[in-house]
């Protein structure tokens, strides 16, 4: 399921506070605009409103295409470095829903959740599994 989150974030230029809507995930499925959309790095960028200061928003981002397989865990690299073990208990929390879902739905085929600390990582992850899934399926079909 996509998730947007209003979040209040002060301008790292001017200070003034603003309400910003944040994705804290993407579901490909419900809505393929936001992949082309992340590709061009406009998911979760702060436009203040008051001075124009532009800056993308360090949060946590869930990213998953059910149709490929593609489930990962974005966490800004600055996250890890102050806060390992709480990123390390939000990996373990995460692992324990799939877990849940698997056994509600009866499902082997969901893929692990891939963590990454690289917002281009993420993007080059996607880009590359959905390439290799339409080859190997367009393959199949011959």
């Amino acid at each position: 399921m996509t998730t947007i989150e209003t979040e209040n974030i002060e301008c790292p230029s001017c200070k003034v506070e603003q309400h910003v809507d944040v994705y804290q995930a993407i579901n490909a499925m419900e809505n393929s605009e936001l992949v082309q959309w992340l590709f061009n790095g406009d998911i979760n960028i702060f436009k203040c409103n008051e001075c124009g200061h532009e800056a993308h928003i360090q949060l946590p981002l869930l990213f998953n295409d059910y149709r490929v397989g593609v489930k990962i865990q974005y966490f800004p690299e600055q996250w890890l470095a102050d806060n390992s073990e709480g990123v390390c208990n939000d990996y373990l929390g995460m692992l324990a829903k799939m877990g849940k879902f698997r056994d509600d739905f009866q499902s082997n085929k969901l893929e692990d959740l891939l963590v990454v600390f690289s917002m281009d990582v993420t993007i080059s992850q996607i880009k590359f599994r959905t390439q290799f899934f339409d080859m190997a399926n367009s393959g199949m079909n011959d």
